[in-house]
């Protein structure tokens, strides 16, 4: 258990028709109530702009979600995604 932390992950998503495709990555707490912290990489269809969903969950109620079309082409190169708590903010 962290109270407190930073993750990064470099990341390249296949190029091309993609679609049923999820990566997903998450941080959950070990406790009835959960809290957790996921962003998630929807399958494309080729052409369409990939897109990233961010959610955050805490005592079990899914309190923030975002969706992000992303400007650039995550399939050209590895690019870094964060995770970053603390006891004031949670950064994704």
């Amino acid at each position: 258990m962290f109270l407190f932390g930073q993750i990064d992950m470099p990341i390249k998503l296949v190029p091309g028709h993609s679609a049923g495709t999820v990566l997903a990555f998450y941080l959950t707490s070990d406790q009835p109530n959960r809290d957790e912290s996921d962003f998630q990489f929807l399958g494309n269809v080729s052409g369409q702009p990939y897109i990233l969903q961010t959610s955050l969950y805490a005592d079990d109620f899914d309190n923030r979600e975002e969706i992000i079309y992303l400007w650039f082409d995550p399939t050209k190169d590895f690019h870094t995604y964060s995770f970053l708590w603390n006891l004031h903010q949670i950064v994704v």
